[in-house]
């Protein structure tokens, strides 16, 4: 019995491992997609250049398991006036993150 209890309790502890790999993986692909729309938003000529944006950590990152799309929200204020850019940020094949086009 105690056999079986000591394996099952490795197998509880290699699935944890394989979570929390996979949860410091998701938070580097969330900071990526994060980096690149904020790179978007503050590129210059756009209405929100001067803006003052979120930090990441104030910010939501949002992708469905296995999607190679995150949806970014990050809180803005410009000119005393708060809002929310939105945008689409596209895992590509080399593991480098672009904006989607529409």
């Amino acid at each position: 019995m105690a056999l079986v209890t000591k394996k099952a309790a490795l197998a509880a502890a290699v699935v944890s491992l394989v979570a929390l790999g996979a949860c410091g993986q998701s938070e580097k692909f969330d900071r990526a997609a994060y980096t690149v729309c904020l790179a978007d938003a503050k590129k210059a000529g756009s209405n929100l250049a001067n803006a003052t944006f979120a930090k990441f950590e104030d910010s939501k990152v949002a992708s469905s398991t296995g999607d190679d799309q995150f949806r970014v929200n990050i809180p803005y204020e410009l000119n005393g006036q708060k809002g929310l850019f939105q945008c689409i940020a596209d895992k590509n094949r080399d593991g480098s993150f672009s904006v989607a086009k529409d």
